[in-house]
């Protein structure tokens, strides 16, 4: 199911504990879908994100045109 779920086909389903790092994009389907919870996410990692997206989005931005 992990496998058959990755958008990129990065799980090989012989050993869904390993993905290819350069094809994967980091979308965590496979965590998300798998009913068995094979495949995992560091805690750690997950907090660390979580804060740097709480600091970068606390403060209002003004909007920007990129030309």
């Amino acid at each position: 199911m992990c496998a058959k779920q990755c958008p990129v086909k990065a799980i090989n389903p012989a050993n869904i504990k390993s993905a290819d790092s350069k094809k994967c994009i980091s979308c965590m389907r496979c965590v998300t879908q798998c009913p068995h919870h094979a495949r995992k996410v560091n805690g750690a990692l997950v907090s660390a994100a979580s804060l740097a997206i709480k600091k970068a989005c606390s403060v209002r931005k003004e909007c920007e045109i990129f030309i």
